[in-house]
């Protein structure tokens, strides 16, 4: 029987990381027009595009490995996994990650909401 921990990391993750790709074009505005040393900010931004692209991936690679891990499972549909993969690969298109953020968020509130099958019959 599979277990639900999967289930339940993936939609923490995916609501977590895609509400913070939604807010991160703002963020990154805010911090290119507020600071007055250049170089910090280009130093600080720098920083959060490689940390954000490895959540990306992250969450690209975290929705293959679960699409290949319910593969068989009919409480879980295979609309979530999809939709991570979808997300990171949108999100990894520059200007779109806010469209990949809210991508992953819907994908992350379809695992949560595939826990109660879980509940169920386990």
């Amino acid at each position: 029987m599979k277990t639900k921990t999967l289930a339940q990391v993936d939609g923490i993750i995916g609501i977590i990381a895609g509400a913070v790709l939604a807010i991160l074009p703002v963020v990154i505005v805010m911090i290119a027009a507020i600071s007055e040393n250049e170089d910090f900010a280009g130093v600080v931004l720098g920083i959060v595009f490689l940390v954000f692209t490895l959540v990306k991936i992250a969450t690209l690679i975290l929705g293959i490995l679960t699409l290949v891990y319910y593969k068989d499972d009919k409480r879980i549909s295979l609309a979530p996994s999809i939709l991570f993969i979808v997300g990171s690969v949108v999100a990894l298109i520059p200007f779109l990650g806010w469209i990949g953020g809210i991508i992953l968020i819907i994908g992350g509130a379809l695992y949560l909401s595939s826990i109660k099958h879980f509940q169920i019959e386990g």
